[in-house]
């Protein structure tokens, strides 16, 4: 894996001036700040075949945590957006010679901008909207040390992706709401199926599953105006 690439960086600059363009042009924005739990849907990372069988390791579905801070008006918003995720890593199949299927944990630390597109619906209190984004994600993987290769852990990394869901807002008072919120997020691993791969010390190799790790989020969180 690489470090985020320059060209992203300057993506990042653009949209944050957009972002000021549209507080600008609004008249008095709400703005409001999310506190969000939920539950965070993982995928594999790697997969490999063997003569003992199939085997593929991958991270584990977990509790997930967050906040949003929205600046929006009556069809539309920007937010900036902190997650935190945080998973097992297990083979699924454990080969001939590997001690147990857990090996290890990752944390994901993932900052988004993200565009949302309200719906008005004949019931002003329920406002459903989607939503569409991308930002960094910063990993922090940790590998048991019985499965490292060179004895040195591996070293974390500062990843594009983009994030894309559906969800609704429910106005339980002027200042105070609910919002929920289903998403999926796609991650470059900047590594390609055909060359990147990875071998234990008990002699199995793993191909990435894809150059890209793919994830669900569904999240409930209380939203407060801060005006």
């Amino acid at each position: 894996m690489r470090h985020v690439k320059p060209p992203i960086v300057a993506l990042a600059v653009v949209v944050a001036g957009a972002c000021a363009g549209f507080l600008t042009a609004s008249a008095q924005p709400r703005v409001e700040i999310t506190p969000f739990a939920g539950y965070y849907i993982a995928s594999d990372i790697y997969n490999t075949y063997s003569a003992t069988g199939n085997s593929n390791i991958g991270v584990l579905n977990s509790f997930m945590w967050g906040a949003r801070l929205t600046a929006s008006v009556p069809h539309g918003g920007i937010e900036f957006a902190y997650t935190r995720t945080g998973s097992d890593i297990k083979i699924n199949n454990v080969q001939p010679g590997q001690p147990r299927d857990n090996i290890g944990r990752v944390d994901f630390d993932n900052y988004d901008i993200n565009f949302i597109g309200y719906q008005r619906t004949a019931n002003p209190r329920v406002t459903p909207y989607g939503v569409f984004g991308f930002g960094w994600s910063a990993t922090h993987p940790e590998i048991a040390s019985d499965f490292l290769t060179n004895g040195r852990q591996p070293e974390g990394n500062t990843l594009f992706n983009f994030n894309f869901g559906l969800g609704f807002r429910v106005a339980m008072s002027e200042k105070i709401s609910t919002r929920f919120e289903g998403k999926w997020r796609v991650t470059q691993t900047n590594i390609t199926t055909s060359n990147g791969y990875w071998c234990d010390p008990y002699g199995f190799c793993y191909s990435y599953a894809s150059d890209w790790y793919n994830s669900g989020e569904l999240t409930a969180g209380i939203s407060y105006a801060l005006r």
